[in-house]
């Protein structure tokens, strides 16, 4: 009898034994598993806040065109919208084209800008550069404005349309020769080139430049 109690109580010991063992592993899995979907959502909503507060945009291009056949082209590789304005993009590293039917290509770079996505008004910024058959206009801004639409011609009569005008250490450079201005505009219609001081007692400064 003896035996078989000791049997017994050994057997129930090890029930027991097992029973705790299963209830541990279950909860201990269920709730490693839990906490783990917890973390994983978490980072989830991390990165969808970043995402949401993040307003750069990626290779941007606007295109746009006139009357007379031109075409405006302007790409930059980022975009960050005016929180003031929702009109105006800042963009970076920024590449424009002004293409012509009968005239030559211009080419404009610059390391920003400020663009207007309703006018195409833009103003570029720093290490800005204008090349145009075998003229190199830098400055550190430049500003360009095309056709205005008739009812901002009504409004404003005396507004300029399509215009370059490159402003601050302004440099023109053409082969044989380099002039230092204060302006240099472009008519977009004529592409007639005007370069100028802004005090008229001051003067446009040539440099002869050898082959």
């Amino acid at each position: 009898m003896r035996n078989k109690k000791t049997i017994i109580q050994i057997s129930l010991v090890l029930v027991l034994i097992l029973i705790n063992f299963v209830v541990f592993n279950f909860y201990y899995q269920a709730n490693s598993k839990k906490g783990q979907v917890e973390i994983n959502e978490n980072n989830l909503k991390k990165k969808n806040i970043v995402t949401s507060n993040n307003d750069i945009i990626e290779n941007l291009k606007y295109t746009s065109n006139n009357t007379r056949g031109d075409k405006y082209e302007l790409f930059a590789d980022f975009g960050e919208a005016n929180p003031d304005n929702p009109n105006i993009m800042f963009l970076t590293n920024v590449k424009g084209r002004i293409i012509s039917k009968n005239k030559s290509d211009v080419l404009l770079v610059s390391n920003f800008a400020n663009f207007n996505t309703e006018t195409f008004e833009t103003t570029f910024i720093k290490n800005v550069k204008i090349t145009r058959h075998d003229e190199i206009i830098t400055g550190n801004e430049l500003y360009l404005v095309l056709d205005l639409e008739n009812s901002d011609l009504k409004e404003n009569l005396n507004k300029e349309k399509n215009l370059l005008r490159m402003s601050q250490n302004v440099s023109f450079k053409k082969p044989g020769y380099t002039l230092k201005a204060d302006i240099v505009e472009i008519d977009l219609i004529t592409k007639n080139l005007k370069i100028y001081m802004e005090n008229s007692i001051k003067k446009v400064t040539a440099t002869s430049v050898l082959k």
